[in-house]
């Protein structure tokens, strides 16, 4: 059967969409009964898991696609015990990607509740793409006092590329990692 060329970009995303199959949030408060701010306060790990990775690049003059490079992945807290789902992407300008280093991608905001009170949880990555780097920060505030974890971890992937005269395809995958989380 032969794809027009637009479904080789559409059915890999579809992959990376199918990856995530949305966030879990864990009720704190059935955990234990003493569970309190200061208890989930104290840095624990972070375990990622469900780690996808897609890089496509078109090659045909008469119709250009958009060159992007994708990752997605859950994230939890052993700490507070809550799930969150994290995307991003960079683009190709002007034949190169940009240098996005420095740049902090938000995750699904999501809400922490301990001892009847829900706390707005924040979470951010940061992804060195060559280096496979992923640095995960997460902050709440709980009783008063701000909260924040972050944890760097290097991926091991096993990808597959693909390529044709019009087009360049590189999915990869990552297994489940966890990386020991400091307070900042």
């Amino acid at each position: 059967m032969i794809f027009p060329r637009e479904c080789f970009f559409i059915l890999p995303l579809l992959t990376i969409a199918g990856a995530n199959h949305g966030p879990e949030v864990h009720d704190i408060n059935k955990r234990s009964a003493q569970e309190s701010c200061a208890e989930i306060s104290k840095p624990s790990t972070f375990t990622i898991s469900n780690t996808q990775y897609i890089k496509v690049e078109g090659r045909d003059p008469i119709d250009p696609m958009l060159n992007s490079t994708t990752i997605a992945f859950e994230v939890v807290n052993n700490a507070n015990g809550v799930t969150v789902g994290c995307s991003r992407i960079n683009v190709m300008h002007d034949g190169k990607y940009p240098d996005d280093s420095k740049y902090w991608s938000d995750c699904q905001d999501l809400s922490l509740e301990v001892d009847g009170t829900s706390y707005p949880l924040t979470t951010n990555a940061n992804f060195l793409w060559n280096e496979w780097k992923l640095s995960v920060n997460q902050s709440w505030n709980c009783g008063g006092a701000t909260v924040r974890h972050i944890s760097t971890v290097t991926l091991s992937p096993t990808c597959n590329e693909t390529r044709s005269p019009y087009q360049y395809l590189n999915e990869c995958s990552a297994p489940k990692v966890e990386s020991p989380a400091r307070s900042q």
